[in-house]
């Protein structure tokens, strides 16, 4: 494609935009394309420093009122830290949604709420979760997905109440299945779904590391965001014959006036065994 293009990239929880698409957000900016953020929950029970780590040492967590006024603490802190995030990737546009992480659902309000606001952004493309991942059911990020293709068809038609109208979106890419995954439970033996699309994102990997580092409440920032890059972007990058990419799995076929063929692929068939290799050894430099 050589007109811009409107992409929005939803998440369940804070982190998830920029572990699942971080690379590929940073492209489409860097290309001149719109791009957005959604995140769902407010994150704050999920790996929070103080919620789900202090807390699970203590002999009891506070009374009500107080738990919920630090959760709303904890939880405009991770905003804080997405809004940081999105700085260094370029992202300027992000909608905090702020359901409750403790049991995400597939609610009419919030699905209503998304496809408003996908009629007033009116992306050309999505990335979200695969509503099929882990269980399907109990997964949060499974969930998040459901929501999103709910909210995608209602966007298809009005809703009394949104004078804006009817958009159609015109790719959804899922966040691609286990990059460094193996199969550990009975849900990891269904479906023939696989990762059709990887972009290369090893030029902007370290941007994408910079930002991960920014969520520090998530425990993503240091070490961890290395370990992650190298372990999930990086087997995203073996599969993908680079040093680093992020997976995706499309939900449309695409149709084409030619048989399509990459860059990347011809570069890869016209290279020798060697200079592959040497050209997926690439690793983020240590400070």
């Amino acid at each position: 494609m050589t007109e811009s293009l409107r992409l929005l990239s939803i998440g369940a929880h804070p982190a998830d935009i920029f572990d699942q698409s971080g690379g590929t957000m940073a492209h489409h900016v860097s290309r001149g394309d719109d791009v957005r953020c959604v995140v769902l929950t407010h994150g704050a029970r999920v790996h929070d420093a103080v919620i789900s780590d202090e807390m699970f040492h203590q002999e009891e967590v506070p009374d009500g009122d107080e738990l919920l006024k630090l959760m709303q603490e904890r939880s405009d802190v991770k905003a804080a830290e997405v809004r940081a995030a999105c700085a260094i990737l370029g992202v300027e546009e992000i909608y905090f949604f702020g359901a409750d992480d403790s049991v995400l659902l597939v609610k009419d309000e919030t699905v209503r709420r998304l496809a408003r606001l996908l009629r007033e952004v009116r992306p050309d493309i999505v990335l979200t979760h695969f509503p099929k991942e882990g269980d399907g059911l109990t997964n949060a990020h499974a969930t998040a997905g459901q929501i999103v293709m709910h909210a995608i068809g209602l966007a298809n038609s009005v809703d009394p109440g949104d004078r804006n109208p009817p958009h159609r979106v015109a790719q959804v890419f899922y966040f691609g299945g286990g990059g460094a995954g193996i199969p550990r439970q009975v849900w990891d033996s269904e479906g023939g779904y696989y990762n059709d699309v990887f972009i290369d994102i090893t030029d902007v990997v370290e941007k994408k590391l910079a930002a991960l580092d920014c969520l520090v409440s998530q425990g993503y920032g240091g070490a961890y965001a290395r370990k992650r890059i190298e372990t999930s972007d990086g087997a995203f990058g073996s599969a993908g014959r680079c040093a680093y990419a992020e997976g995706f799995i499309s939900l449309h076929a695409e149709t084409h006036s030619f048989l399509p063929l990459t860059e990347h692929a011809l570069r890869v068939a016209r290279s020798s065994d060697h200079e592959n290799i040497s050209r997926s050894s690439y690793r983020i430099p240590v400070d």
